[in-house]
């Protein structure tokens, strides 16, 4: 049941009062959140006029709720109102959230504390998950209660305060030349090919972009891309050039597939995308990762790829046959050629006969 303040009773500035009962901590202090009254305890008189004084100075303030949820209900609540993330990111929200209210999730949170956390990326630590699997976890749950903590249900910012493990940096693949060069015969065998040599040459990212594109992005006599849609603001309607042996490739699909059209009076690939199904539909990543890109890898005799790492590819080639970073990064599609160095710091050239020539010449 909860305890209401009367209507006539006006708003005290709190009490502490001492248990008889011989409790560890038999002092007891109560105050006054809305209309509802809170109380605490603490072992010494002391200890208890502290926290009172913090609570009503944070009551006052407005940091306080008088609706102190628990973890599992505000992460439910959170969850329901995120309209702006895609299914992939929400169903990770949900599985990592639903994971940390096993651990804390009947706790209220305003009694969540970072080491509540800490104790939980301890424990998944020893289940055997990974640290940037728990780091992960980390950051979700910070988001989540991030969200609390600017709408005044907690007054600390709790993830911030707690050591979460850093996540392993995983060494890119990257291949040889010689490597190149097979994986492009492989996939040059038939037009399904074309959708490995399109992500390694123009480094777009496979789902959001490389299969949203359609022909009408495609500018045959200037030949280059305009990319639409993005993952970032950054990566929208970038030009990315083509080269000679792709433009050519993408010219003998595209009358593939306007005889396909014709056929069916236009039925047929009606979003006019580049890389369909054999009915003319959107294709599946996913689908495509196993059916497609594993056995071209396999047949290639190259190390095993996932798209992302087609993309770090073309980066890390431009760079090696030394585009500029600022170039390689408006191709990319980031936000500022800070971003593109963090990342391929690794494929930059370091020529210290280059340094001492040009500092020879200032005299």
């Amino acid at each position: 049941m909860t305890i209401g303040r009367p209507k006539n009773r006006k708003r005290t500035k709190g009490a502490i009062t001492f248990r008889k009962d011989g409790r560890k901590s038999p002092w007891m202090y109560r105050y006054w959140v809305g209309d509802k009254r809170k109380t605490g305890y603490a072992s010494t008189r002391a200890i208890a006029e502290d926290k009172l004084n913090r609570a009503l100075v944070l009551s006052a303030d407005g940091m306080l709720s008088d609706n102190d949820l628990t973890f599992d209900e505000w992460s439910k609540l959170w969850l329901s109102s995120r309209r702006d993330i895609r299914d992939k990111t929400l169903n990770q929200y949900r599985s990592n959230l639903a994971r940390a209210s096993g651990y804390f999730g009947s706790k209220k949170l305003s009694k969540l504390t970072p080491s509540h956390l800490e104790a939980m990326y301890a424990t998944l630590l020893d289940t055997g998950l990974s640290p940037t699997t728990v780091r992960q976890v980390h950051v979700n749950i910070g988001t989540c209660l991030r969200s609390a903590f600017r709408k005044g249900l907690i007054f600390r910012d709790i993830p911030s305060l707690a050591e979460a493990p850093s996540a392993r940096k995983r060494k890119p693949i990257v291949l040889s030349r010689v490597e190149w060069k097979s994986l492009l015969d492989v996939s040059a065998k038939s037009s399904s090919g074309l959708i490995v040599e399109f992500v390694l040459k123009t480094g777009m990212r496979i789902n959001v972009e490389a299969l949203g594109t359609t022909w009408t992005q495609i500018d045959f006599a200037r030949r280059e891309v305009t990319v639409g849609n993005s993952k970032t603001k950054a990566g929208e309607y970038r030009v990315i050039p083509l080269d000679n042996g792709l433009i050519s490739r993408l010219q003998s699909l595209h009358k593939i597939h306007l005889s396909k059209q014709l056929e069916s009076g236009y039925k047929w690939n009606q979003t006019n995308l580049i890389f369909c199904t054999s009915a003319g539909n959107r294709q599946s990543y996913t689908n495509l990762q196993k059916r497609l890109l594993e056995p071209m890898l396999v047949e290639a005799g190259v190390p095993r790829l996932s798209w992302h790492h087609l993309r770090h590819n073309c980066g890390s080639y431009l760079l090696s046959e030394n585009v500029p970073i600022t170039m390689v990064s408006k191709i990319l599609g980031h936000a500022n050629p800070a971003i593109t160095m963090s990342v391929y710091a690794h494929e930059l050239p370091e020529d210290s006969e280059q340094v001492r020539t040009a500092m020879a010449k200032i005299g």
